[in-house]
């Protein structure tokens, strides 16, 4: 039986917040041609919102990355499992992302973009989690940001545990599942949508 989550943004406070976060995101880009990469799976109830809280005509993208990681648990490689047909040359972008905690894969998909040369790179993330950052990047926005992120699982509004939970309207948590045992390789990932069994909180 899945645990019930503990509900820490409710329905309310997320739509107040990623209607804000659409008119901060038009007035830095406006009279710009703004294209919005999201990355999947998590950040696509989140993409589909905030387009939305948009007032400016903006193109669509999707993306896909996984980090893999080795014997003991540390990544290893990160690599763009997915992409749709993006033109990122002279183009101001705004990534989405769901969870910035290390840093890692965004870090990772950030150089890749600026390698095109992108008029103009910006990330707006749903949560924000800087204690757990192993590497100095930022979100330009984020909707929520979480100083002490406690010990809990984040699940719901696009997030999931072993794809459970994504259709809940507000973001909860769940006590989190115990570690895969040593030696088991898989996705670390999730920034960009998590990993089967895994679910996007480790990054």
């Amino acid at each position: 039986m899945n645990p019930t989550p503990k509900v820490l943004f409710t329905e309310e406070q997320i739509r107040s917040r990623v209607r804000l976060l659409g008119l901060e995101v038009a007035s830095a880009f406006e009279g710009r041609d703004l294209c919005v990469v999201g990355l999947m799976k998590s950040c696509l109830v989140f993409m589909a919102d905030l387009i939305r809280a948009i007032p400016a005509d903006l193109t669509c993208h999707i993306l896909r990355a996984s980090t893999l990681t080795d014997a003991v648990g540390n990544p290893a490689r990160t690599d763009i499992v997915y992409s749709s047909a993006i033109s990122y040359e002279d183009r101001d972008i705004l990534l989405l992302d769901d969870i910035v905690d290390t840093g890692i894969t965004l870090n990772f998909l950030l150089d890749h973009i600026r390698e095109y040369g992108p008029r103009t790179l910006r990330v707006c993330a749903l949560i924000n989690k800087p204690r757990e950052r192993k590497i100095d990047v930022h979100p330009d926005w984020s909707a929520f940001t979480l100083e002490d992120a406690g010990s809990g699982f984040l699940v719901g509004y696009g997030l999931d545990h072993d794809e459970k939970f994504r259709g809940l309207p507000y973001i909860g948590t769940i006590p989190r599942p115990a570690p895969p045992r040593e030696g088991r390789k898989g996705l670390l990932n999730p920034e960009p949508g998590g990993s089967p069994g895994t679910g996007p909180q480790e990054a």
